[in-house]
């Protein structure tokens, strides 16, 4: 018997969404529900850290969980909530406003309950950058 999907109340109580299986990498979020445009979802958890800390302690791994802020500073979401499941797609659904050191995430037009949400990485701190893996019809094929 599987275990029930983590769920996440987002910034409206009636808004659901879900971690599970993504086709792009690993885990993705999902929207249980439809999601109006240029909506506020909620805002990405995890720890605040000098950048040059946050970037060594992401050296060497497969899933590194970094959003670089500025230049001193980066959130560090390892251990963030659902949030840390966006995946990159290079027609993103969805973008992240930083905002006084946090992270908010809106919905860039409707999304159908169903759908992965995603947000444009535009680079990653992986060395010699990866390969995109989004499916987009103008994917640009690395990060």
């Amino acid at each position: 018997m599987g275990r029930a999907p983590a769920t996440v109340a987002a910034m409206s109580a009636s808004l659901r969404l879900k971690a599970a299986r993504s086709p792009i990498h690993g885990r993705g979020l999902f929207a249980v529900d439809a999601v109006p445009r240029r909506m506020k979802l909620g805002e990405l958890g995890g720890v605040l850290r000098r950048l040059a800390e946050a970037r060594a302690a992401m050296r060497g791994r497969r899933r590194i969980h970094l959003v670089e802020l500025d230049r001193r500073w980066g959130l560090d979401c390892t251990r963030g909530n659902l949030f840390r499941h966006l995946n990159h797609s290079c027609a993103a659904n969805c973008y992240l406003r930083v905002v006084a050191r946090r992270v908010e995430i809106y919905s860039r037009g409707a999304i159908p309950a169903g759908a992965e949400l995603t947000v444009d990485y535009r680079a990653t701190p992986h060395p010699g950058g990866m390969a995109c893996r989004c499916g987009a019809p103008r994917c640009r094929g690395r990060l």
